[in-house]
């Protein structure tokens, strides 16, 4: 088959892989995405916080995404079944829409722009010569040269693993989680609500659109073979002791459907060599309960966009401009993951969370003055 050249080749559709690739091409860049899946991927967070929702706003992309979905200011946080604290966002708060329906508005924007997607399309082989590659393999047989590589494919990274980059991925093995979409009932919709118990189980419930709502359940992964070896009626007994403030919800979790979310943490020993770098869940993984990982990879995307736009092509200016402005996003992504690791050890503990909590990461991403309500 014959060989295609491109300015960048983004592997992976998700959320980071397609901004990344929206920002390239708005650059003049010729950008080609390569995904495995038939189409856009459709697992991921719900949830945009206000460091994510100012990148997209930087990008003329908040109203548009915005515009069918929920926006928050609250959450607040109990403890077996007592309200310890309340968290409010400014500035408009978050938002909640669902993680394909933002990354297919995003996919939208990029066929505006000319982007090119090779769906069912996976990586079979990576060439390379030195630090810099020179071709993708594909197992259909096609070949791709790219002058930038980007690996936005995910916790088993293709091309992390061409790169050779030391990873370390730590599963949080005394948390299982499992997530059901139900019917929205009138406590959900009104507050997000997120529960722990000194027993090692959590339960969050926010609604995802106006009809349905999501719910996480973590728990044991003693009780959890105990559980849904059971049936629903017995993890209903078991909420039904720490959920207070949501029993109009537990009608609708019966005759839900629970997918078990395998949930781990993830650190790399470098985000780049020479004309290829790392996106997203390749570069970094953090606990769920932080809520920032959207966010994160949304900046990350538009530190990487400018690099490689401002590099033009030349791979040594590429190579610095990776090393000076993108390989320090290796700190705030180590401060997150320590974040998500606190909270995960600490929620069975009243005290102990309440004193890992951080409102300044959790709302704003960084180390800002808080904004708390107290219970």
């Amino acid at each position: 088959m014959a060989t295609t050249s491109c300015d960048v080749a983004v592997v992976g559709a998700g959320l980071g892989g397609c901004f990344l690739a929206l920002l390239l091409s708005r650059r003049g860049r010729r950008v080609v995405v390569i995904e495995q899946g038939p189409s856009v991927p459709s697992a991921g967070a719900d949830f945009l916080k206000p460091p994510g929702l100012r990148v997209l706003a930087r990008h003329g992309l908040a109203d548009l995404a915005g515009r069918h979905g929920l926006r928050r200011d609250t959450i607040r946080y109990y403890h077996d079944g007592d309200l310890i604290q309340e968290c409010r966002f400014p500035d408009g708060g978050y938002l909640i829409r669902p993680y394909r329906d933002l990354v297919e508005l995003i996919y939208a924007s990029c066929a505006m722009e000319g982007v090119e997607f090779w769906f069912d399309a996976s990586v079979a082989g990576i060439a390379t010569d030195g630090d810099q590659v020179e071709e993708l393999t594909l197992t259909d047989g096609r070949r791709l040269r790219p002058g930038v590589v980007v690996g936005a494919d995910g916790a088993r990274s293709a091309v992390r693993e061409a790169l050779g980059v030391e990873q370390v991925m730590t599963p949080y093995e005394r948390l299982i989680m499992r997530a059901a979409t139900v019917p929205l009932t009138a406590s959900v919709a009104q507050l997000n609500r997120l529960y722990f118990s000194s027993e090692g189980w959590l339960a969050y419930l926010y609604p995802l659109n106006r009809d349905e709502a999501r719910v996480f359940v973590g728990l044991p992964p003693e009780d959890d073979r105990a559980i849904f070896e059971d049936g629903i009626p017995v993890l209903l007994d078991q909420l039904k002791k720490f959920v207070t403030d949501s029993p109009d919800a537990f009608d609708m979790l019966q005759p839900a459907h629970w997918q078990r979310i395998k949930v781990s943490s993830l650190r790399v020993g470098a985000y780049h060599r020479g004309n290829a770098a790392l996106l997203g869940s390749a570069a970094f993984a953090c606990h769920p309960m932080t809520g920032m990982g959207m966010s994160y990879t949304l900046h990350d995307a538009e530190i990487l966009a400018d690099a490689i736009g401002d590099a033009a092509g030349d791979p040594v200016l590429l190579d610095r401009l990776l090393h000076a402005r993108y390989e320090p996003r290796r700190d705030a992504h180590r401060q997150l993951i320590d974040y998500g690791d606190a909270l995960a050890a600490t929620f069975r503990d009243r005290a102990a969370y309440l004193a890992a909590f951080r409102a300044d990461l959790h709302i704003f991403g960084e180390s800002e003055v808080p904004v708390l309500q107290p219970a």
